[in-house]
C-alpha cells in the first residue's frame, strides 16, 4: 500500500476535526450548536465597587463582521486626593473559545484635583479589536480548503456573544 494516500487521509480527518470542534460539532455527523448570527452584540456593565470605591460603568457594542469594537466608559470617583484609573476589557466568546479583545483605559481625576473633573466619560472605536479570532477563522477556512470545500467560515458564525471585566489601571 502506498503510503501517500494513507497521509492525506489522515490530514483530511484530522482537518475535518478541527473543522467540527471548532464549529461545535460534537461528533461527526453530528448537529453543530446554533451558529452565531447577529449583526453585532451589546453588553452594560457597572461596578459600585471598583478599586475600593470607584464606580465604572460600561456600554460595549461589537461587530463580528467587522471586527469592530466600540466602547464607552464612564468612571466616578469619590477619593479627595487618588485617581480613578479603570480599563474595560472586552472579551468575545464563541462556542467553546474565548478570545481576548479591545482594552479600553478612562481615569477620574480626585475630588480635591482641579485640573480634570471627578468624573469622566471616555469612548473609543477599536477596529481589528480580536486579532485570534481573525487567526481562528483563517485557521479553519484553510482546514476546509484543504477538504475542497469553499472558505464559507466567518466571524459572524463563530461569534456568540460578548462580555467585559474592570481592572485597575496603572
Amino acid at each position: 500500500m502506498n503510503a501517500a494516500p494513507a497521509r492525506v487521509t489522515r490530514a483530511a480527518m484530522a482537518a475535518a476535526t478541527v473543522l467540527a470542534a471548532s464549529l461545535g460539532v460534537v461528533a461527526l455527523g453530528a448537529t453543530p450548536a446554533a451558529a452565531g448570527t447577529k449583526d453585532s452584540y451589546t453588553v452594560t456593565k457597572s461596578s459600585s465597587s471598583f478599586d475600593g470605591g470607584c464606580v465604572a460603568e460600561a456600554t460595549v457594542t461589537y461587530w463580528p463582521g467587522s471586527d469592530t469594537a466600540a466602547i464607552t466608559t464612564t468612571v466616578r470617583n469619590p477619593y479627595l486626593f487618588a485617581a480613578c484609573r479603570v480599563n474595560t476589557s472586552l472579551f468575545v466568546q464563541g462556542t467553546s473559545t474565548q478570545w481576548n479583545s479591545a482594552v479600553h483605559f478612562t481615569m477620574a481625576c480626585a475630588i480635591g484635583d482641579t485640573t480634570c473633573s471627578s468624573t469622566q466619560t471616555r469612548s473609543g472605536t477599536y477596529n481589528n479589536a480580536t486579532p485570534s479570532l481573525t487567526a481562528h477563522v483563517d485557521s479553519v477556512n484553510d482546514a476546509l480548503a484543504a477538504m475542497g470545500m469553499p472558505r464559507s467560515y466567518d466571524r459572524k458564525t463563530a461569534v456568540e456573544g460578548i462580555s467585559i471585566e474592570f481592572s485597575k489601571a496603572y
